[in-house]
């Protein structure tokens, strides 16, 4: 697909996120709209997009490259996001959710959708964003991640959380779809017309129902007085987790899609678990919030920079 389309694609998806944002400031719609539409992605049309895709392309070549790319980001930034937060005097707990929200990327609710309408199934792309998300993300959210915000927050979230929360996302049924998708795919089963038909049309509503739901639940208040740090900690989020997982991709000898969608998926605003994670273990929560703003509203110039760079200098 040549650049000047999918900057195109991604500029749209971006154009819904300004409706819900437009929609909110009207006072049409507002936060409580944005958490049926959240439900409404996670429990409905993204398992059918994820059975969907897998069903037709599976997991991509070079798939478990973009694992290791976007790993080798996620570390590299969560110690950058501490060290940064440090350096600029922040206490411990902001430390912590420095840390969080500047490494783990909406992969999933946000990197899924927009790969897909960038790439749809070509080379196993979507497939590769979404092996990505839950191995880079779900898993090690809350096994390194928990114990992050743990140490640095006090474990605020009490003993075992952790435990029940891997289990919640082992049973999530964005995780379960994967292992439809997968087997109908190795079979293959075939699947009735209508069926088919019914999960494409579900699927393919995903990513204008995420981004719509974004914008609704924006909080532009929640910048205030906080505008150095915030910045410092979005600059890792989405400058350098994408720099590094192209780094790592490039020394991987990775080639496309499979290193698009490494960059990509790190280059993705925070992951707004994360930020549950942040305060559930005692770490800044409200700190954690306002980057989740911050870098999502940046994603709006960094991605389509991202995108048009990448078809330049990625082999």
């Amino acid at each position: 697909m040549p650049s000047g389309d999918l900057i195109s694609q991604l500029l749209a998806l971006f154009a819904v996120l300004g409706v819900g944002v437009l929609l909110r400031a009207l006072g049409r719609a507002g936060q409580a709209d944005a958490a049926v539409l959240h439900r409404l992605v996670i429990d409905v049309t993204t398992p059918a997009l994820i059975v969907s895709v897998l069903r037709r392309s599976g997991i991509g070549h070079g798939a478990w490259g973009a694992v290791a790319a976007s790993t080798v980001a996620l570390f590299t930034c969560a110690l950058a996001g501490v060290a940064v937060a440090r350096a600029l005097g922040l206490p411990r707990a902001a430390q912590g959710a420095a840390g969080l929200v500047g490494s783990f990327s909406n992969t999933g609710f946000l990197g899924v959708p927009v790969v897909l309408a960038l790439y749809g199934d070509a080379g196993g792309a979507a497939g590769t964003a979404i092996l990505v998300d839950s191995i880079v993300t779900a898993f090690l959210l809350w096994t390194f991640g928990v114990a992050l915000a743990a140490r640095m927050g006090g474990g605020g979230g009490g003993g075992g959380g952790d435990g029940r929360g891997l289990l919640a996302v082992l049973l999530h049924p964005n995780v379960l779809s994967i292992a439809v998708g997968l087997t109908l795919h190795a079979a293959p089963i075939p699947l009735p017309v209508w069926l088919e038909q019914a999960l494409g049309a579900l699927g393919s509503a995903t990513p204008t129902l995420v981004f719509l739901a974004l914008g609704l639940s924006l909080d532009l208040g929640s910048l205030r007085g906080r505008v150095r740090p915030l910045a410092a900690v979005a600059a890792v989020k989405l400058l350098l987790s994408p720099a590094v997982a192209l780094g790592a991709a490039v020394a991987l000898g990775l080639k496309r899609p499979s290193s698009e969608v490494a960059v990509l998926q790190s280059a993705m605003p925070t992951s707004m678990v994360s930020v549950i994670v942040a305060a559930r273990y005692g770490c800044d929560g409200q700190f954690a919030a306002a980057t989740a703003v911050v870098t999502t509203l940046g994603a709006l110039a960094t991605l389509p920079i991202l995108v048009e760079a990448l078809r330049r200098i990625v082999p």
